[in-house]
């Protein structure tokens, strides 16, 4: 199989073929293990284990030659600042079903393509979506055209960086890549200036610790209050660093697969209010369920304290019956702040 016949294959499934890579990138590791070092990972706890694996990919899969790199566009209307009027946001990447779940699909039903094929018929394939340990970006990064930006996420010259990654590691020596003199953030410092928390102030770095995803998706405690003024425009998530690159001013014309269906979500005061049943019905197989209950309930409290939401003092009252962490903590922060 050419690699014509293989980009016309993924893109049949509604993906974007990015490019086949080796299965090495021992710069990338060794940048990776110094972030990790220095703290910068935060309470990302999971990203200290697997060291072995995450440093020498070809583990995941005996006899691995390549991986074949592929992505999902998810780029919809949003613009930075927000539009008068709009209330706070949840990242575009979790709008959809659960993207691990769409990409797995796509990603078996390539491979049983592939297999239709007599040459690679006897050789063994693995799908990758985001849970295996390796370093997606630095894989991807090694494709043709593109390249990791100062916002840390993998930009494509044509196609930006709002992109799902996918890779399917493979024993069949399919053509590999070959380095090319690609395009870069150059000068641009934009998504580091308009970073509202400092997360990017060292290029090509960021600092989990302020970063506002981390506080509104991974943090299980209470929420500093220094971020707070934030959850008023993002209450799961961020994009402004993306929205605001160059590369995705074009990419926003990309057009969704038929499978990525946006839905629509409950108001700040539905979410900071909801029971178990509700959160399940309106986040359930959703990206959304990686904060928790709990989570995005102290999320949309903050949110409605910050936007002085009418429903706050309702949703203080319904919240402090719940009782729960971190929303007894989260309560008393918000009436402390108030002067109650």
């Amino acid at each position: 199989m050419n690699r014509n016949q293989l980009n016309r294959l993924i893109q049949e499934e509604g993906l974007i073929p990015l490019g086949v890579v080796p299965l090495f990138y021992s710069q990338s590791y060794s940048r990776f293990r110094q972030w990790r070092a220095e703290g910068k990972h935060a309470g990302l706890k999971y990203l200290e284990k697997y060291h072995e694996i995450r440093e020498s990919p070809e583990k995941l899969l005996p006899g691995a030659q390549a991986a074949v790199v592929v992505a999902l566009p998810y780029a919809q209307e949003d613009v930075w600042p927000l539009k008068e009027g709009e209330v706070s946001r949840v990242a575009q990447y979790a709008r959809f079903k659960d993207y691990h779940q769409i990409l797995k699909k796509l990603g078996a039903q390539l491979v049983a393509e592939f297999k239709k094929d007599s040459l690679l018929r006897s050789h063994q394939f693995r799908v990758l979506v985001d849970t295996a340990p390796v370093l997606e970006r630095a894989l991807a990064a090694q494709t043709r055209e593109s390249f990791i930006g100062k916002n840390t996420c993998l930009i494509h010259p044509t196609h930006g960086s709002l992109l799902l990654l996918g890779e399917i590691l493979t024993t069949f020596p399919f053509e590999q890549d070959e380095e090319e003199i690609k395009q870069t953030c150059g000068s641009c410092t934009l998504c580091q200036v308009e970073c509202p928390t400092g997360a990017l102030n060292e290029d090509y770095v960021l600092d989990s610790n302020r970063c506002l995803a981390y506080w509104t998706i991974e943090h299980r405690g209470p929420i500093p209050r220094e971020f707070w003024p934030w959850l008023s425009k993002y209450y799961f998530g961020c994009d402004i660093c993306q929205l605001v690159c160059p590369y995705n001013l074009e990419a926003s014309k990309n057009k969704l697969p038929p499978k990525m269906v946006p839905q629509g979500f409950p108001s700040l005061y539905e979410v900071a209010t909801m029971d178990q049943k509700q959160y399940e019905k309106y986040f359930g197989g959703t990206p959304m369920t990686r904060a928790k209950r709990n989570g995005l309930r102290r999320n949309a409290l903050i949110a409605l304290f910050v936007t002085e939401d009418s429903q706050l003092d309702l949703a203080l009252e319904q919240v402090s019956r719940d009782g729960g962490y971190p929303l007894e903590e989260t309560v008393e922060e918000i009436r402390s702040a108030r002067g109650f």
